[in-house]
């Protein structure tokens, strides 16, 4: 059905390109509301021709959710602040900086209600507070495994955050071999008259690490299962395999350097 056409139903279709996600979260390149309710599929291309009451309710979350997430950003600044200290303060003391660089994102409006949708949650901004930790994220790229435990046994002695829970991705690796480690923390945002605890996600790895998982969403995300023949989870988890014995020997030589390191400093 092209744009502009009667829908069966006799009633006009909304106007633009539209494309729904499995749990029924509208992404569009264009808004112009005409009252429709069919739904159609067209090729390999999912498109929704919708009706106001949903685009109503959908622009009303996205609206209320731009204020909401200033204090989002706020918290992720502040996150991404406390590691550059941590990384100068290690740099100063041990001469060498554990963090090679750090990375951080806001969840965009339509991620939030896709997400909330996909929870089974009605898109609300009580709702997005109440079950979404992740809507700020911060990812640490360090160059060895024990800098990144280093790093969250620092976290754990900051006493104004709180670690909600920490998932261990690198002593218990996923099935499909991704290796990282994923915290929920609560930092302080301090706004003219109150403090607010807001959570960030922050997820730590190794180099090698972060650019296997860039492979694996890429291939995900394009959802391509093999390749040339081979099997691509099988070759995934196969060459994660492969980046953990290279870690572990790379940590023995890490190791070395810091001892010689060391010795250097107590003969000055």
């Amino acid at each position: 059905m092209a744009n502009g056409q009667t829908s069966t139903n006799g009633k006009k279709p909304v106007e633009g390109h539209f494309r729904v996600t499995p749990t029924g979260a509208v992404r569009a390149t264009a808004w112009k509301v005409m009252p429709a309710t069919e739904t159609m599929v067209k090729g390999s291309a999912q498109e929704m021709i919708l009706d106001v009451d949903a685009l109503e309710r959908y622009e009303a979350f996205t609206g209320e959710m731009h204020a909401v997430l200033q204090k989002y950003e706020a918290a992720m600044r502040e996150m991404v602040v406390r590691f550059e200290i941590l990384d100068r303060d290690l740099s100063l003391r041990r001469n060498r900086n554990p963090i090679h660089h750090i990375e951080s994102r806001i969840k965009s409006p339509l991620s939030i209600y896709d997400k909330l949708l996909r929870y089974g949650k009605e898109p609300t901004i009580d709702n997005l507070e109440e079950y979404l930790m992740d809507v700020a994220g911060v990812r640490v790229i360090c160059s060895y495994v024990h800098d990144v435990k280093r790093l969250v046994g620092l976290l754990r002695h900051q006493d104004d955050l709180e670690i909600v829970r920490i998932k261990n991705y690198i002593e218990n690796p996923k099935p499909n071999g991704y290796r990282s480690l994923h915290a929920i923390v609560r930092i302080p945002v301090y706004f003219m008259d109150s403090k607010e605890m807001v959570p960030v996600e922050v997820q730590i790895r190794t180099i090698a690490r972060d650019y296997w998982a860039s492979l694996e969403h890429d291939l995900k995300y394009k959802a391509i299962a093999e390749t040339k023949g081979i099997d691509v989870a099988t070759e995934l988890k196969e060459i994660g395999d492969i980046v953990e014995g290279v870690e572990r020997r790379m940590q023995v030589l890490a190791y070395a350097l810091d001892a010689g390191d060391a010795t250097k400093s107590r003969k000055k």
